[in-house]
């Protein structure tokens, strides 16, 4: 099992063997050079094994240059035919906490993980693909009993239209994430944010035009 540590320097030496920048390695993995140098910073990368997803990524942008696609898999720690023909769908993993309260939240936008769904599963929740959904976890207690503290919800980003009611993942004027329910309100133009701990937190009417739309929560896990 490799560690994070070996993981990020190993990263950078199949890249430098490539003789690529980060800039334009970035770019033909179609990321930000922050986001490939995630995977380069041991401070930054806690993941463990390299994330099967951008694995192929990497391979495939490394392949032009002569760099085996099984010296970019064996990061993973699966034979490098099982990464290639592995059928799961990946789901990112974030380090994010969406507020199901009054909490300012702090996170970061890079993936830290991934989660394996069976082929065939995630067709069930939503249209999207995997890799217009990302899980982050719900903490507070405003979501109740529907969401609780520390369970994972999954966003299908592409879905951030508030005229159909369902939960959502929002800002509503500040940096901080809010896990909501959203429903119509008396006003247009407004919709009404609502907690499912009803008698704690009340429902409010907020204009259309002071929220910004994370996506729409499509599933969700927790402790049992």
């Amino acid at each position: 099992m490799h560690s994070s540590d070996d993981i990020t320097v190993q990263v950078k030496a199949l890249r430098e063997r490539a003789g690529l920048s980060v800039r334009k390695l970035a770019m033909r993995m179609g990321k930000s050079s922050s986001g490939y140098l995630h995977y380069e910073s041991p401070d930054r990368y806690k993941g463990g094994p390299l994330p099967v997803a951008f694995a192929k990524e990497l391979a495939a942008a490394l392949a032009p240059e002569g760099i085996p696609s099984e010296d970019v898999f064996r990061l993973t720690g699966l034979p490098a035919g099982k990464v290639e023909q592995d059928p799961v769908d990946l789901v990112d993993i974030y380090d994010v906490q969406a507020s199901a309260g009054h909490g300012v939240v702090v996170y970061d936008e890079e993936a830290v993980a991934q989660l394996a769904f069976p082929p065939g599963y995630l067709s069930k929740l939503t249209s999207a693909k995997p890799q217009d959904l990302k899980i982050i976890s719900v903490k507070g207690d405003s979501m109740v009993p529907t969401l609780a503290e520390d369970d994972v919800v999954m966003l299908d980003v592409t879905k951030r239209d508030l005229s159909y009611d369902g939960l959502f993942v929002i800002k509503d004027g500040g940096d901080a994430l809010l896990v909501k329910r959203i429903g119509r309100a008396s006003q247009r133009g407004f919709v009404t944010i609502i907690s499912d701990n009803r008698t704690v937190y009340p429902s409010v009417e907020k204009a259309l035009a002071d929220i910004e739309v994370v996506g729409r929560v499509v599933w969700k896990g927790g402790k049992v």
